[in-house]
């Protein structure tokens, strides 16, 4: 087992223990206008919350106090060392901003799922080249954190980007057409 799997399996293992609370997720999408505001009214408003929310590349999701953003999708080549098993890399540049009061964890293996039209789930992979910074790791109340994750995948007419919280009801779910993969 190499060392960066090994790295995301301990950060997976903590993660597992920080967010062993059952619940359901609280979910909202950001709108434009208020983006950078908190927009959530739980007092004020009893409405029943979406278990999903489906949003497009550029969208942002409130999801228990970070704010979610699908940046943007690609196609990835790799380097020397990197060769897809299956037909290419898509690599997904996402930003979690910290609107709790508390220091937020996220993790591309634990909160992160790219599925094909089919249905088919896939998880993070590793590239020696064209990525910019993994997107893992604490958030401090009112921090960014914005990272990449590739996936290794077929070819498909439409993707989706799943985050949700593995102890939780309820997830994000961004839809990537084929056709605006850069």
């Amino acid at each position: 087992m190499n060392l960066k799997k090994f790295g995301l399996l301990v950060v997976g293992a903590i993660l597992a223990l920080v967010l062993s609370a059952c619940g359901e997720a609280e979910i909202s999408k950001v709108d434009a206008d208020s983006k950078g505001k908190e927009t959530e009214k739980k007092d004020n408003e009893k409405k029943e919350k979406p278990a999903e929310q489906k949003l497009k590349i550029g969208e942002s999701v409130n999801f228990d106090g970070l704010t979610i953003t699908l940046n943007e999708a690609r196609i990835e080549k790799g380097g020397e060392f990197d060769t897809p098993e299956k037909d290419k890399f898509i690599v997904v540049n996402i930003t979690a901003e910290n609107t709790s009061d508390e220091e937020q964890v996220v993790s591309s293996v634990m909160n992160i799922d790219l599925k094909d039209a089919d249905g088919y789930s896939y998880n993070t992979t590793f590239l020696m080249e064209g990525i910019q910074a993994q997107f893992d790791g604490s958030i401090e109340a009112g921090g960014k954190l914005r990272g990449e994750i590739p996936f290794d995948v077929p070819d498909s007419d439409e993707y989706q980007l799943h985050f949700g919280n593995p102890f939780k009801k309820g997830k994000a779910i961004w839809v990537i057409p084929a056709s605006e993969l850069k």
